[in-house]
């Protein structure tokens, strides 16, 4: 595109846009979530003209929660879908009640959780606070990402990683790349710094990136290249008023 000019935006910029686009414009975040969830949708759909079998791993934060948003989308547009989800588990006789499970997770992961399993998906859950994956879910996920032909979606972790991932989410960020499908990153690649661009340790290798609102500040460097993959920006409706203060600064 004839004078465009990429920018950028640091973990702290992505932070800010969120929380000011709720305190001083009154958005809602589950909107945001809504957003973001239905624009990668939108994408896996044009990525994925064949229907193949969309594998969505989520994790227990926001990120995750946008993979529930991503999961009803698609099923709502006839792509068949599979939901991981890996988080600790939450004390909670009520969530037992009525899901089976009780998964700890973010505020706005939980209300989608919610309606994604009230819609009647199965959502295979993993409790993370185990060191490692039970042999039974090694092998049925194994089977499902390496063996079957299949999209995977990462949405395990977003911008806010600075650390190294865990177990068990380094050993299924392995698991991905040794796969041999086709990877959408949400927002970022599970793993990799989103300041610096560098892995922080196992990380997820993306053959497209969907991340949100702008490219992230370690997507500049070389070293993240091999990572992203494709870089597609997802608009989830910031107004461009806030959005111009960080592409302008």
């Amino acid at each position: 595109m004839s004078g465009y000019k990429q920018w950028y935006l640091t973990r702290e910029q992505v932070r800010a846009i969120d929380r000011r686009a709720v305190a001083e414009y009154g958005m809602n975040s589950l909107v945001l979530m809504e957003n973001a969830g239905r624009g990668v949708a939108v994408l896996v759909r044009r990525l994925n003209p064949e229907k193949k079998l969309v594998t969505i791993l989520c994790g227990p934060g926001n990120n995750g929660g946008d993979g529930f948003v991503i999961a009803r989308h698609l099923e709502n547009h006839g792509w068949p879908v599979r939901v991981w989800l890996f988080a600790p588990v939450r004390d909670s006789t009520a969530n037992v009640l009525e899901f089976g499970i009780s998964p700890d997770l973010s505020a706005d992961a939980e209300a989608n959780f919610r309606i994604l399993a009230r819609s009647g998906r199965e959502i295979t859950f993993v409790d993370s606070s185990g060191p490692a994956l039970p042999e039974a879910t090694l092998k049925q996920l194994t089977g499902e990402i390496t063996l079957n032909e299949c999209w995977i979606v990462d949405c395990l972790f977003g911008t806010g990683l600075d650390r190294p991932l865990d177990a068990p989410f380094d050993e299924v960020a392995a698991m991905i790349n040794a796969g041999g499908n086709p990877v959408l990153a949400v927002d970022i690649p599970s793993g990799l710094d989103g300041d610096t661009g560098e892995p922080l340790g196992t990380t997820v290798k993306a053959a497209h990136t969907a991340t949100f609102v702008g490219w992230k500040r370690g997507f500049e460097a070389e070293s993240s290249h091999p990572w992203i993959g494709e870089v597609h920006t997802v608009d989830i409706g910031v107004p461009k008023r806030l959005v111009n203060e960080y592409r302008n600064a």
